[in-house]
C-alpha cells in the first residue's frame, strides 16, 4: 500500500470460511392458519351433525383407570344421497253410534299442487331444479332414482308432470310479465333452441327463445318457432311507453320501423342500442393484429371505466345521466372522430372496417343511454340471464316438441327470476307449490318471486324467561 493508506486485511474466496446455508423455516403440520380458519368457516352451523367416537381398547377394556382431559375432533362435509318415501294418507272413515243409518264422514283431502298426481310436491322441486337449473336430463333423472331407491319411473311419466307443473304456473309467470313491462327501460334479446318436428326435413328446426329482462329484476323467456317481427308484436305489450335495449339484431329493427309486425313504427317505444357488441366486433379486430382497432377499443373501455365508478360510487340514475352527459359525451364525440377517419383510410371489408361500419350504422341508438341514467351500457345482464338455457342446450341436446318450448319457458322465467333476486330457487319451489292451490285470480300476484322476496322475515320464537323460583 502506498503512503498514509491503511493496509486492508483482505481474504479471498477461497480463504474465507464456508457459512452454512440458512435452514429453511420449520412448515406448520396441519396446514396454514388461514387455511384451518377458512375449512372451518365452509361449515356452517344450521348443518346436521352426526358423532363418531371412537374410544382407545386399552381405555375402552378397563374404562375405571382412564380419565378423559381432552378430546381430537375432525370434521369433513360429507354427502347423504336422497332417499325415496311413500307418503301415506290415511283418512279414517266415521258413523256415529246413534244413527247408524246417517251417511259417513271423512276428512276432506288437503288441497294439492297437482290433483291426482303420483309424485310428491318435493319429488317434483327436484325434477324442476334438475332439468332447468341443474341441466340434468329427464331420463338421466329417471335412471338415478332406479340406481338408488330401485323406483322405475319412466322418462314420459317425469316429461307429463313437468307439463303440468308448467301449466299450473302459467299464471304466476303472467303476472311477472304485467310487472315486467312496466319498467322504463327492458332488455331484449334471443337465442336458437333446435326443436324435434315430423313436419321439418330432417326431423328437427331452429326455433328461438325470446328472452325480456329488466337488471336486477325478473327475466321473462318466450319461446317460438320462428324469429320474425310478428313475435316481437305479441311479446311487447301495446300500451308500452319506454325504451328497449338491444343489439342490432333483424327481429326487433323491423318490429321497430314497423314492417311485418305493425302497420306503422310504435311512436312511444325508443330503442338504446349495446356498447358491448360494438366494443366486441373492435375486439376481434385488435386480435386479428389491427393496431388502428386495439386504438378504438381503449376509447371504449374510457366509457366503461366511467359506468364503473358510477357503480362503485351507488350514484342514482339522474346522477349516473349528469356523470354521463359531462364525461362519457365528450369520449365518445372522440370516438366518432376516429371510426370516421378510420373509414377513410381502411378498407370497409377489413375487420376494423366492418366494426366501424356496424358502430356507425348503430350510432343514433348508441347515444341513447348518455340521456337516461336508468338505461344501462350493453346488454349484457339479458345475456347473462339466457346462459341457463345456453348451457342446459348443451345437456338435453333440444326440445321435444312445440309445446314442450313455452313449458319450459315458464320454468326458466321462474328460476332465472330467483336467482336474478338472489332467492334461493328450491325455497321459491317449495313454497309456491304450497301457496298455489288456494290461490285466487286476485291473489296470484302475491305469489311472484318479487313477492316472495318482498316478504316480512318471519318473527323469532320468544326465549322463554325462567321463573324465579
Amino acid at each position: 500500500p502506498g503512503a498514509g493508506q491503511p493496509e486492508l486485511n483482505l481474504i479471498t474466496e477461497e480463504e474465507a470460511p464456508a457459512t452454512p446455508p440458512p435452514a429453511p423455516p420449520d412448515k406448520p403440520k396441519g396446514g396454514s392458519r388461514k387455511g384451518r380458519k377458512i375449512r372451518s368457516d365452509l361449515l356452517p352451523d344450521h348443518l346436521p351433525v352426526e358423532e363418531t367416537v371412537l374410544i382407545d381398547a386399552g381405555a375402552a377394556a378397563d374404562p375405571d383407570n382412564w380419565r378423559e382431559i381432552d378430546r381430537e375432533v375432525t370434521e369433513r362435509l360429507e354427502r347423504v344421497p336422497g332417499k325415496l318415501i311413500i307418503l301415506r294418507l290415511i283418512r279414517p272413515v266415521f258413523v256415529r253410534l246413534d244413527q247408524p243409518f246417517a251417511p259417513p264422514v271423512c276428512a276432506p283431502v288437503p288441497a294439492q299442487f297437482l290433483p291426482g298426481s303420483f309424485l310428491g310436491p318435493q319429488l317434483m322441486v327436484d325434477l324442476v331444479l334438475g332439468k332447468f337449473l341443474y341441466h340434468q336430463p329427464l331420463y338421466r333423472q329417471a335412471k338415478a332414482m332406479e340406481w338408488e331407491s330401485g323406483v322405475k319411473l319412466s322418462a314420459a311419466t317425469l316429461s307429463q308432470t313437468i307439463g303440468r307443473i308448467a301449466e299450473a304456473l302459467e299464471p304466476v309467470v303472467r303476472c311477472m310479465a304485467d310487472e315486467l313491462w312496466r319498467a322504463p327501460c327492458v332488455q331484449f334479446d334471443l337465442t336458437p333452441v333446435r326443436c324435434l318436428s315430423r313436419e321439418h326435413s330432417g326431423g328437427s328446426f331452429l326455433g328461438q327463445m325470446w328472452v325480456c329482462a329488466v337488471p336486477g329484476a325478473d327475466v321473462l323467456y318466450k319461446w317460438d318457432k320462428s324469429k320474425a317481427a310478428t313475435v316481437a308484436d305479441g311479446i311487447i305489450p301495446d300500451w308500452y311507453q319506454g325504451i328497449i335495449l338491444s343489439d342490432g339484431g333483424k327481429e326487433l329493427l323491423c318490429f321497430l320501423k314497423g314492417g311485418k309486425a305493425r302497420d306503422k313504427p310504435p311512436p312511444e317505444i325508443r330503442r338504446a342500442a349495446c356498447w358491448a357488441n360494438v366494443r366486441r366486433k373492435f375486439f376481434e379486430a385488435a386480435k386479428a393484429g389491427c393496431p388502428i382497432a386495439a386504438r378504438l377499443l381503449k376509447i371504449i373501455n374510457v366509457l366503461y371505466r366511467i359506468e364503473d365508478q358510477a357503480r362503485t360510487k351507488g350514484l342514482t340514475p339522474e346522477e349516473r345521466a349528469l356523470l354521463r352527459q359531462r364525461r362519457s359525451r365528450r369520449v365518445i364525440r372522440g370516438l366518432r372522430r376516429r371510426i370516421d377517419k378510420t373509414l377513410h383510410a381502411e378498407r370497409p371489408k377489413s375487420p376494423v372496417g366492418k366494426a366501424c361500419t356496424y358502430a356507425l350504422g348503430q350510432w343514433a341508438a348508441l347515444l341513447v343511454y348518455l340521456d337516461h341514467g336508468f338505461v344501462e351500457i350493453d346488454n349484457n345482464s339479458v345475456e347473462n340471464a339466457i346462459r341457463p338455457c345456453a348451457l342446459g342446450k348443451k345437456n338435453w341436446l333440444f326440445i321435444g316438441d312445440v309445446g314442450a318450448g313455452q313449458r319450459s319457458a315458464i320454468l326458466y322465467s321462474l328460476l332465472g327470476s330467483c336467482l336474478r333476486r338472489r332467492i334461493n330457487p328450491r325455497d321459491y319451489l317449495t313454497w309456491l307449490f304450497a301457496q298455489l292451490p288456494t290461490a285466487t285470480n286476485q291473489t296470484v300476484h302475491t305469489l311472484t318471486p318479487a313477492a316472495y322476496a318482498a316478504r316480512p322475515a318471519p318473527a323469532a320464537a320468544p326465549v322463554p324467561v325462567p321463573q324465579a323460583a
